[in-house]
């Protein structure tokens, strides 16, 4: 599966992709081995196996620039784990691909799978209440903020139609 945008490549991996999973996933803590980088593909894969119109249990894509469409710099999808049919969305940038708009790209892409290709009505999203970058990521991709949580943290949504927000 793959979702272009203006400047990304938004895909699902492969095993030709082994070496970048391993550097990517959970790249924050510095990457993981390749063993752990095969059970990551393995979970990716059993998830997106999950996935059908209306409902969607987990969506995760590697965020490649489409000028080197095999580097990973990112992760980006949707988590239904939850509640499969308003899945969150989320975004996973390594820091020197931050402030670029790459991730307001993703958020757009994403619900316009969720809203054309999946038949949901509605995507959800939040973030720390401290990560200003994040919430203006979502509010120019086109979500609304309508609350927050207990802790400030603020939550997001975003409808196929305006009755479905």
């Amino acid at each position: 599966m793959e979702l272009l945008t203006d400047d990304l490549i938004l895909r699902t991996v492969t095993r030709a992709d082994i070496d970048e999973i391993a550097r990517m996933w959970n790249f924050f803590q510095g990457g993981v081995s390749v063993e752990e980088a095969h059970g990551a593909l393995e979970y990716m894969n059993s998830n997106h196996a999950r996935n059908r119109s209306g409902i969607l249990h987990h969506l995760c894509l590697a965020v490649c620039r489409k000028n080197d469409p095999a580097r990973i710099w990112g992760w980006c999808g949707l988590d239904g784990t939850v509640r499969p049919e308003r899945p969150e969305v989320f975004v996973l940038l390594h820091e020197s691909v931050r402030g670029m708009g790459f991730g307001t790209q993703c958020v757009k892409a994403l619900l316009s799978y969720a809203f054309d290709t999946v038949g949901l009505h509605s995507v959800h999203g939040g973030c720390d209440k401290d990560n200003i970058a994040s919430a203006r990521m979502m509010e120019n991709a086109g979500m609304r903020r309508y609350g927050s949580m207990e802790s400030g943290d603020p939550l997001f949504i975003a409808g196929k139609s305006p009755c479905d927000i």
